[in-house]
């Protein structure tokens, strides 16, 4: 790093809370484990990725999952088990077997010709642990910004 950060233990203190709360967040109201969490976070980053416009609203995100026709869209951009384990830099099989997990509990959809997809089912589960993590990740900035950390990281450079 070109710039010191001034305050690189108390950035890390509230970074280090801010993780161990989305940890517990996903565990206790999603039911599901970390790696799983993250799994879900690829393929919702793909979805929004392919689905939505800059701007869109949160009514119209969670809309969107709801769309009967978000399959149709993707034909051509698929998201692949194979895509994931590498993303998330997890064994293959690893990935395989949480999916099926996550198929089972009826929070992605797979198939070799669409890839995998969030279903419907994904906004009541996430919605209110979207909301929880906004929360505790706008909480996260107004700490670092109270310490007078924020504008040090924003201009951060490697």
């Amino acid at each position: 790093m070109n710039k010191n950060l001034d305050a690189y233990s108390e950035t890390l203190f509230h970074l280090i809370n801010f993780r161990c709360s989305q940890f517990r967040l996903s565990r206790s109201m999603i039911g599901i484990d970390y790696d799983s969490f993250l799994i879900c976070s690829v393929i919702g980053s793909h979805f929004l990725k392919h689905n939505t416009k800059d701007g869109d609203s949160w009514d119209a995100v969670w809309e969107a999952t709801r769309t009967k026709k978000m399959h149709e869209n993707y034909s051509d951009k698929k998201l692949t088990i194979f895509a994931v384990a590498n993303i998330l830099e997890l064994p293959k099989e690893t990935v395989r077997r949480k999916i099926e997990v996550l198929k089972k509990k009826k929070l992605v959809s797979h198939s070799s010709k669409l890839g995998l997809l969030p279903t419907e089912k994904i906004e009541d589960l996430m919605k209110p642990f979207a909301t929880a993590e906004l929360i505790s990740l706008a909480n996260f900035l107004q700490a670092l910004k109270k310490h007078k950390v924020l504008d040090q990281l924003l201009t951060l450079k490697d």
